[in-house]
């Protein structure tokens, strides 16, 4: 049965006709990942966490809090689960993924190893590049949505998320063309929007997805290994020039990879980061620098390390973002190598 035909007998009928709950798997329910399934489970949808053991805990014990900038809000209701094993079998609407980067191969590998009923369509709410293209791996081109996500969240403790910052408009789109997919991802934008989410489709997700990463390779690692926010970057001169260096690099990389941006040069969009996108974002601390704190690993791989990898493969220097992906990885091993033996 394809993804599209059960989609337009379910899920678009029923919103089309004035609504009616939408089942939704979050599946990787972290920061991003919990404020999108309790906006949604708030707005009168059927929402299921899969996420980690002391989050899940806590909300399913006293529920989801979610504060900052969009309001206080304590959800209850929402099923919560430890492993993609324990929905084996049940009908979703949509599978909402939002595993880190790094785990997107495992995280697939689990989801057509239960499987789920309907084939639902996979939206990634990931940071990174090559998201897309592992869940198309496993899924298909036809159950696969990109999402562009450029808000930030932080879990202050386990059950609460508070979000932080808000840059732009949640962007969803079909990885190829496809007209079978417009009107489930249309409906999809106006359900989230509708939830408090501000959210629009696209058929240049690519653009989108693209141009994120313009912002997360240039500030992320920067402000991780300054140990700052994103606005102190655009307040120094030498700050500037690492932003533009990166900036100048991942161009090189989409134009030697065809890729059409949304700002069509390096040094329109360097106005963009500094006028718009970094004053909207100024107080935010990266997710990678709360990884490097936690001793986790970061993204940096789906990052500058893939605009790096991309470089190699079309033969494009990129020794800025070589630069950051080695010391970033420096970091992770420095910290992990402290807290093993801390634990000794």
């Amino acid at each position: 049965m394809s993804s599209s035909k059960f989609f337009n007998s379910s899920f678009i009928i029923r919103f089309s006709n004035g609504g009616g709950a939408v089942r939704f798997l979050v599946f990787g329910a972290g920061a991003i990942g919990s404020v999108f399934g309790g906006f949604l489970r708030r707005a009168g949808h059927d929402v299921t966490l899969v996420g980690r053991h002391d989050h899940m805990a806590v909300i399913a014990e006293r529920g989801l809090r979610i504060s900052g900038i969009w309001g206080d809000h304590q959800i209850t209701g929402l099923p919560t689960h430890e492993s993609i094993a324990e929905v084996a079998g049940e009908r979703f609407d949509a599978v909402f993924l939002s595993v880190k980067s790094y785990d997107t191969e495992t995280a697939m590998t689990q989801l057509v190893e239960v499987p789920l009923a309907g084939e639902p369509p996979v939206v990634s709410l990931q940071n990174g590049l090559g998201n897309v293209e592992t869940i198309a791996r496993f899924v298909g081109a036809k159950r696969t949505i990109g999402g562009r996500v450029i808000f930030g969240v932080v879990v202050d403790e386990p059950g609460h998320c508070r979000v932080t910052v808000y840059a732009e408009e949640v962007m969803l789109g079909t990885i190829e063309p496809d007209a079978s997919l417009s009107g489930i991802i249309e409906s999809l934008a106006k359900i989230i929007s509708a939830a408090g989410i501000p959210t629009l489709p696209t058929d240049r997700i690519h653009a989108y997805l693209w141009g994120k990463i313009l912002y997360n390779c240039s500030l992320n690692p920067t402000a991780t290994l300054l140990e700052t926010h994103y606005g102190e970057l655009i307040e120094h001169e030498e700050t500037r020039e690492i932003l533009r260096r990166v900036v100048r690099e991942v161009y090189a990389v989409a134009a030697a990879r065809q890729v059409e941006m949304l700002v069509p040069t390096a040094e329109a969009y360097d106005k963009v980061l500094v006028g718009r996108l970094v004053p909207a974002t100024y107080d935010h601390h990266p997710s990678m620098l709360q990884d490097i704190r936690a001793g986790r690993r970061t993204e940096i791989d789906a990052l500058n390390g893939m605009i790096v990898r991309y470089g190699r493969e079309c033969g494009i220097a990129t020794p800025a973002n070589d630069l950051l992906t080695f010391l970033i990885r420096t970091l992770e091993r420095s910290r992990r190598n402290r807290e093993d033996r801390g634990s000794d």
